[in-house]
C-alpha cells in the first residue's frame, strides 16, 4: 500500500478489507492489543488512516476501544459464538422468507451458481476459497430480501466466527452438511416455499453453531 492521503476512499477502504482479512484468516489473535504503530507498519501505511480504521471496526464491534490499553480485537467467547449463530439463525430466516417471495428467475440461477462454487471450493480443499463462497451465498439471499438494516446487523461480528472457524477447521463431513444444506436452501426457495426455506437455514445456522461450540 502507498502513502498516499490518508483521506483517499481507496486507501481506507484497502486498508481495511486487509484488516477484516487478517482477521478472518486468523494473523490477528482475538483478545490481541491493536497498536497503531505496528499496524502503520504492517499494512504501509501512515497513522491517520489505522486510527480511522480502527474507529471504523469499533462501530462493527469487531474491535473494541479501552482505557488505557487502545484497540483490541474483541475476544470471542463461547456464549458471544452462540449469541450470534441464534441472531444470525433468527434474522436468516426472516431474509430468506423475503428473498423467497422476491427472487426473480435469473437471481435463482444466480443463487444456484453460487452454490456450486462453495461445492466446488469445498471439493477443491481450498478454505479461503471455501469461506468466500460461503459468504457469498448468504449475502446475495440478504441480497435478494432487500432488508439493508437486517444485512447490517447480520455482518456484525461475523470475521471474528470466521476466525475461530479458520483456526478450529471443519471435519469433511460437517463440509458435505454444509453443501447439502445449501442446496436444500435453494430448492426450497425455488419452489417458493418460504416456510420450509426458514427452517432449513434455521438448521443451518443451528448446525454451524453446535459444531463450532463443540470444536471449541
Amino acid at each position: 500500500m502507498s502513502n498516499a492521503s490518508p483521506l483517499s476512499g481507496t486507501i481506507a477502504e484497502r486498508l481495511l478489507t486487509a484488516i477484516r482479512r487478517d482477521i478472518v484468516l486468523g494473523n490477528l489473535s482475538p483478545g490481541s492489543r491493536l497498536r497503531v504503530d505496528e499496524l502503520s507498519k504492517r499494512y504501509g501505511t501512515s497513522h491517520i488512516p489505522v486510527r480511522e480504521a480502527l474507529l471504523q471496526l469499533a462501530g462493527e464491534r469487531l474491535v473494541t476501544l479501552e482505557p488505557h490499553r487502545g484497540a483490541v480485537l474483541r475476544p470471542v467467547t463461547a456464549k458471544f459464538v452462540a449469541d450470534i449463530h441464534d441472531t444470525r439463525a433468527a434474522i436468516e430466516s426472516m431474509l430468506v422468507r423475503r428473498a423467497t417471495v422476491n427472487i426473480s428467475d435469473a437471481q435463482l440461477d444466480h443463487l444456484a451458481e453460487l452454490t456450486r462454487r462453495h461445492e466446488q471450493a469445498a471439493a477443491a480443499g481450498v478454505d479461503e476459497r471455501m469461506s468466500e463462497a460461503n459468504k457469498q451465498f448468504h449475502s446475495f439471499i440478504a441480497e435478494v430480501a432487500d432488508n439493508p438494516e437486517a444485512s447490517y446487523i447480520l455482518d456484525q461480528g461475523w470475521d471474528l466466527v470466521i476466525n475461530l472457524r479458520n483456526r478450529f477447521g471443519l471435519s469433511e463431513a460437517r463440509i458435505a452438511e454444509i453443501v447439502r444444506q445449501h442446496w436444500r436452501i435453494v430448492e426450497a426457495v425455488r419452489s417458493r416455499d418460504a416456510d420450509l426455506a426458514a427452517r432449513v437455514v434455521q438448521e443451518h445456522c443451528e448446525s454451524a453453531r453446535d459444531d463450532l461450540l463443540a470444536r471449541m
